[in-house]
């Protein structure tokens, strides 16, 4: 079973509350009946759909069926934690601070730090100037606080600011 059924069958109301007095202790149709505050015939019709997927069980009595969902819950598409173009030691550092491509927070420690910033200096071609527009839209890119990556790049020296706003690979 998948995360998404679950979330597909708990989506609608009756079958949710029917989960719900189920997880709570109902052991039986009439317990849930009370435990949820349903009729006899909304329960007789939400409970199928919930054995059928799996996650409630039938056997002395009704019982989630923890297994199923704690498979549910592993089967989730892994994440994308790195960043295209860095190089496998720059991928051992980034992989902590990059979610789907983009990143999540900017490290603390300055050799980290350091990692990141080269590799977004690496962005950049030796010989070219950037306008800070072209700067700012390459690194927003990657995290919402462009301005912030711009300064880190041009104090480390791994980016050059002249007169004009013009950027350039010293």
């Amino acid at each position: 079973m998948e995360g998404a059924t679950v979330a597909g069958l708990l989506a609608d109301e009756q079958r949710r509350r029917v989960f719900a007095a189920v997880a709570l202790g109902a052991e039986t149709i009439h317990d849930v009946v009370e435990t949820a505050g349903l009729d006899v015939a909304t329960v007789q019709a939400a409970l199928p759909r919930l054995v059928t997927a799996g996650v409630v069980e039938q056997r002395n009595g009704l019982r989630v069926n923890d297994d199923a969902l704690r498979a549910a819950a592993r089967q989730r598409p892994p994440r994308e934690r790195e960043l295209e173009g860095a190089t496998p030691e720059q991928a051992r550092v980034l992989r902590n601070f990059v979610d789907e491509g983009r990143l999540t927070s900017l490290p603390a420690k300055a050799s980290q730090r350091r990692v990141l910033l080269e590799y977004f200096a690496d962005r950049f071609d030796r010989g070219r100037e950037y306008s800070e527009r072209e700067v700012n839209e390459l690194l927003a890119r990657f995290h919402p606080d462009h301005a912030a990556l711009r300064r880190y790049l041009v104090d480390d020296g791994l980016l050059a600011r002249e007169r004009g706003g013009v950027y350039h690979r010293p």
